[in-house]
């Protein structure tokens, strides 16, 4: 068998091979073109650098000498034409060690003779000089016998020089020829290696690649559900083998399917029948927000036939927008993965309004996004209408209760006012008892009414413009004493741009007043409370927070429900039924708004409510102000 392993080996080998004798000619003609260049330039170069070196050194003796007839005779300036002297030899001699023309040599020797003799008429000049012969007659000398040597000199340098810059630009010449030379050959035959390589490769891939594809096609159809696939095997390779194991795979699959089918289609019916017994409306929407399944008792709730919702989008379907918007997760909630999600929906059939317990669950695979959602509606409309009975039993009874706890009120204080006679210590303790109990149970009246007209929809609400830092300070009053008793910090925080708002003055009032008092009963002494207010997008959101002893998080979602008590709240206030925290959710939400609480035990919470900038029903009287008439209970 030729593995494949040994093809691919193949294949690295021809375009190794290619790739080392391109290496290996360009190496050859770049050291057949860097070898004479280098030497060249280096010999070249050199010769040059004495040349210029030579007429700078000749330059400056010349100097020193021009100075000595200009000036007097000074011995720096015979240093210095001896030290340039010295440097001229020292060029001399370095262009002797570069020499490789032969022009160089005769033109070395004519300098050297030159110079000596340009040294010897120097020292005479210099004799001159020291004798302090005529000045003028030394200028004559200087200029018949010296300037010429000089002269001389310098011609004979720049000679040198000449020479040597014509043999590089010589050896740039033939570098160039023999570069574009080389260039030539090792493109010609780059484009040989690559045209081999690539024919190699094509042929190479269409060999793997053949039965690859091939694999590939039976692989698609496969996971479009023919499991009766083959791959037809051509070669004695890898790629065979694993052929022949993908053949034995598609025969478990299919032997898989056939064993597993009546399997599952039974646990279908099994799951069919279950929705079809359980006495509550199931709607079953996949990830395009279709319905793919429902049971009996929904299909009578929407009131439509067995196959006319089959594949179709839940808003074809389904007549109600609420229930609209739970079948397509529009219903404003999150919920994390596996969290059940619970509202009350109210519908209306045949005039009547029915309410339906709304549970929704998302349906996700591993890691993956939502893949359906289940819904499941539970009538509690006997429930509902037994809660309004409730509600209006409570009414009545409260409003029962008014008359002969007002009259037991002024019977008391007519005792305690000493209209009858006189008391002892003893009987008016008992009758301050007794009017203490009796205020607590026209509070809890009052309540009880107060909700039971939010409950049914008959409370009259007047919106007009509140003033905030009125209404905080209206909400606060009855609270300080206690607040000043603990020794609480309270603070209000409301940027300037947040001053009014559309509400009901006496009723926001109490959920403020409401939310401080909780906050004041389970924040231990020396604590913090603090009221913020600010604006957000089309709303005004208002925060109070504390640093108390907060609530169980297993109580979180109950305690706005009425008649709710946290047990473990160890500072709760006596006779409290657990109404405030009900009437506050009413009000708020007759208002638009929404209420809901952080907390972490142990560490104070946050309550939370937001009112809509603009709210429909305005009194346009202005800010409002305190009205006696209504006062804050």
């Amino acid at each position: 068998m030729k593995s494949l392993s040994s093809k691919i080996g193949l294949g690295y080998v021809v375009l190794i091979s290619i790739n080392i004798a391109i290496a290996v000619f360009a190496i050859y003609y770049i050291n057949e073109l860097g070898s004479p260049v280098e030497r060249v330039l280096k010999e070249k170069y050199q010769n040059l650098n004495a040349a210029q070196n030579m007429i700078q050194a000749l330059d400056q003796q010349e100097l020193a000498l021009r100075a000595m007839l200009d000036e007097k005779m000074d011995s720096s300036l015979i240093n210095t034409f001896h030290t340039y002297k010295n440097e001229f030899y020292n060029w001399h001699q370095k262009a002797i060690e570069g020499i490789a023309l032969a022009s160089e040599p005769i033109i070395l020797d004519s300098i050297m003779t030159n110079f000596r003799i340009y040294l010897a008429k120097s020292d005479h000049l210099q004799n001159i000089l020291e004798d302090n012969a005529s000045r003028d007659a030394a200028r004559n000398f200087y200029s018949g016998m010296i300037v010429p040597r000089v002269n001389r000199l310098d011609e004979l340098c720049r000679r040198l020089e000449a020479v040597n810059q014509e043999a590089i630009s010589d050896a740039d010449r033939r570098a160039r020829v023999f570069s574009h030379r080389a260039t030539y050959f090792i493109l010609v035959f780059s484009v040989i290696a690559v045209v081999i390589s690539i024919l190699a490769s094509v042929r190479f891939t269409r060999g793997i690649l053949k039965p690859v594809k091939a694999t590939t096609e039976t692989v698609k159809k496969i996971g479009q559900g023919q499991l009766n696939q083959k791959v037809n095997i051509t070669t004695d390779d890898e790629i065979a083998e694993l052929g022949r194991e993908f053949n034995k795979m598609t025969e478990r699959l299919a032997a898989y399917e056939r064993m597993n089918i009546d399997r599952i289609l039974l646990e279908k019916k099994k799951s069919e029948a279950i929705m079809a017994g359980m006495p509550v409306s199931i709607i079953v929407t996949d990830e395009d927000q279709k319905i793919s399944l429902m049971n009996r008792q929904a299909m009578e709730l929407l009131e439509i036939g067995k196959k006319s919702w089959q594949g179709k989008a839940a808003s074809q379907v389904v007549k109600d927008a609420a229930l609209i918007e739970l079948l397509e997760g529009k219903g404003g909630h999150e919920l994390s993965e596996g969290k059940l999600f619970k509202s009350l929906l109210e519908l209306e059939r045949g005039g009547n309004k029915l309410y339906f317990m709304a549970r929704q669950i998302e349906v996700k695979m591993e890691g993956e996004k939502i893949r359906g959602r289940v819904a499941v509606l539970q009538d509690v409309t006997s429930f509902k209408n037994l809660d309004h009975l409730k509600s209006e039993f409570m009414a009545t009874i409260s409003h029962e209760f008014r008359t002969p706890l007002t009259s037991i009120s002024m019977a008391v204080d007519i005792l305690l006012n000493e209209v009858r006679g006189s008391l002892n210590t003893k009987q008016r303790e008992l009758l301050q008892d007794a009017r203490k109990d009796a205020q607590r149970l026209k509070l809890l009246v009052k309540n009880l009414l107060d909700l039971s007209k939010l409950e049914s929809g008959k409370y009259q609400f007047h919106f007009s413009k509140v003033d905030i830092p009125e209404l905080l300070d209206y909400s606060l009053q009855p609270l300080r004493h206690q607040i000043k008793e603990k020794k609480l910090f309270l603070d209000c925080h409301i940027p300037s741009e947040v001053r009014t708002i559309t509400a009901d003055f006496s009723q926001l009032a109490k959920v403020i007043t409401n939310l401080v008092e909780n906050s004041v009963q389970h924040t231990p002494a020396g604590g913090q409370i603090i009221i913020d207010a600010r604006k957000e997008d089309r709303e005004f959101k208002f925060c109070v927070s504390d640093t108390g002893e907060g609530i169980p998080e297993d109580a979180i979602d109950l305690i706005f429900d009425k008649f709710v008590q946290i047990k473990n709240f160890e500072d709760a206030e006596t006779g409290n039924i657990g109404l405030g925290l009900a009437i506050a959710r009413g009000i708020i939400n007759a208002h638009g708004g929404k209420i809901w609480v952080e907390s972490n035990p142990g560490k104070g919470s946050r309550f939370f409510f937001n009112i809509p900038v603009n709210i429909k029903e305005i009194n346009p009287t202005g800010i409002y102000k305190n009205d006696p008439e209504n006062p804050l209970s």
